[in-house]
């Protein structure tokens, strides 16, 4: 998929995506974090945004590591420093963050009963 990263329309979403990943979590002092505390926040962040991400259409795990990128650039281009390393170590960990919010789905057997 081709997206126009310039057009208004997609600067406002990503905007809008930011704005509620940062209503809903503190980025602030992750640099501070130890690595286990830091993979948490990376985790809720991504949580966050497959969330917001969800409402515009559905991303496969390739797109989705795009916009992890452009979410990354254009917040480093608005100086908010922390949560561009938040992004950009999530691209860097993607595939174990993605593999872990994936939903694993349980699929029922049906009972064999033996009878005489």
């Amino acid at each position: 998929m081709t997206v126009n990263v310039n057009h208004p329309t997609f600067i406002a979403f990503l905007e809008q995506v930011t704005n509620k990943i940062l209503s809903s979590t503190q980025v602030e002092n992750y640099f501070k974090l130890t690595p286990e505390k830091k993979l948490r926040v990376q985790y809720m962040v991504f949580k966050l945004m497959k969330n917001s991400t969800k409402m515009r259409g559905k991303f496969n795990d390739s797109e989705l590591k795009s916009f992890v990128m452009i979410l990354c650039k254009k917040n480093e281009d608005d100086e908010n420093y922390e949560f561009s390393a938040i992004l950009n170590d999530i691209h860097n960990n993607f595939d174990k963050i993605n593999d872990v919010t994936k939903i694993k789905t349980k699929t029922n057997k049906p009972i064999k009963v033996e009878t005489k």
